[in-house]
């Protein structure tokens, strides 16, 4: 299984947290979900769901009861949050995050995180953009690309288009 293009940027938020003593509880990346930005719906986009329940200690349980969800998804400019249900499902459609550009520092997620753990609101200035976010985002294109490329072939009744190279 090789690594998704988002993959090196959402271990480095991961690792702040962690550092923070701010983890998740609940961690994942995918490439499987529908594009819900995608008005056909025939596409699929990157994503990363970072979820903190009832128990994490730095929780403010009054006023987020059984947690918080940060989700980071492409096509979307910013991360999105809401509070969760006991089930670990969302409470409500999930809000963005104005201090959180999709390719945030590490250190501003951290920061973002802690407030909303708190039960405080987000800030609402920009974070700093992480170091490796050109890189990243040229890995993300070319993935987006691909996938507008698989598509379109299918939507064409064809083979996807590659570019020739062995996988």
């Amino acid at each position: 299984m090789s690594a998704l293009p988002h993959d090196a940027y959402l271990a480095a938020v991961f690792d702040a947290l962690t550092e923070a003593q701010l983890a998740p509880e609940d961690f994942w990346t995918s490439s499987g979900e529908e594009n819900r930005y995608d008005e056909e719906g025939l596409a699929c986009m990157l994503d990363a769901f970072l979820g903190w329940d009832g128990e994490h200690p730095a929780l403010n349980t009054s006023v987020h009861e059984h947690g918080i969800a940060l989700i980071w998804e492409h096509p979307a400019e910013q991360w999105l949050w809401a509070p969760t249900r006991r089930n670990g499902h969302l409470e409500r459609e999930p809000e963005f995050l104005t201090a959180l550009p999709r390719w945030a520092a590490p250190s501003g997620v951290v920061q973002v995180v802690r407030e909303l753990l708190a039960g405080r609101a987000a800030p609402e200035e920009p974070a700093s953009l992480w170091p490796q976010h050109a890189d990243a985002q040229a890995a993300v294109d070319a993935w987006a690309e691909a996938e507008t490329n698989s598509v379109e072939a299918w939507k064409a009744g064809g083979a996807p288009k590659t570019d020739g190279a062995a996988k």
